[in-house]
């Protein structure tokens, strides 16, 4: 492919990002989402990984049924220390698989049938 369809297809993924403020969880640690798209994310969280590595993350979702946990495996992508960000680090993501979708159920209307 030659640099410039590269640059494109980078520049196309960079506008279908959607700045989005979530919170998630990678591996216990809690984190916050800077901007979602389909295929990855942008996480900002106190905790150093490492490029290249593949971590499982969770991220809560507010939907019309509920409050609900999006399960995840992805690969760390980036990473940016945050300045001002008392020592938090932004973690590029992309998403590899999803494991599933799971709705806490405290939160679920008591006829839902569910």
């Amino acid at each position: 492919m030659e640099s410039s369809n590269i640059r494109q297809v980078e520049k196309q993924s960079r506008s279908a990002r959607k700045a989005a403020r979530l919170p998630v969880s990678i591996n216990k640690e809690p984190g916050v989402t800077r901007d979602i798209s389909a295929s990855g994310m942008f996480i900002v969280q106190g905790r150093q990984q490492q490029v290249g590595s593949r971590i499982e993350f969770t991220v809560d979702l507010d939907t019309p049924m509920g409050k609900m946990k999006l399960c995840c495996e992805g690969e760390v992508v980036r990473i940016e220390k945050i300045s001002g960000g008392d020592g938090e680090i932004g973690i590029g993501i992309k998403i590899l698989k999803q494991f599933g979708q799971h709705f806490i159920l405290d939160n679920l209307p008591r006829d839902s049938g569910i």
